[in-house]
């Protein structure tokens, strides 16, 4: 069974712990992996990764590439109040959408 989660892809995000707390970005993946919730941020949590070489044109070598974060490390960031909230639903008619706490704008 998958889950829903409150933070999806293209949502605009805060790094709240790790090396680069503080950094802000859109969520590039969200994925499950060995039971935790992980997601890819563009241009954070950078690592090198060696890439092999696969022909005579493709160079291998290192390359940097987007490291994934736990969910819990990330913060959704509200538009109106510009920084990390916690993410509550309202019902509009039959859709269910998500809000901030803490203004209450929709995100």
């Amino acid at each position: 069974m998958q889950q829903k989660h409150k933070i999806h892809k293209d949502d605009n995000v805060e790094i709240l712990a790790g090396k680069d707390k503080g950094k802000r970005g859109t969520v590039v993946r969200v994925f499950e992996k060995n039971g935790h919730v992980r997601v890819i941020v563009g241009g954070a949590n950078l690592v090198k990764k060696a890439i092999k070489r696969r022909s005579q044109q493709d160079a291998g070598g290192i390359a940097e590439v987007e490291a994934p974060l736990d969910i819990s490390n990330v913060g959704l960031v509200c538009k109106k109040c510009g920084r990390p909230v916690k993410v509550g639903y309202k019902l509009d008619g039959d859709k269910k959408i998500r809000v901030c706490r803490k203004c209450g704008e929709a995100l």
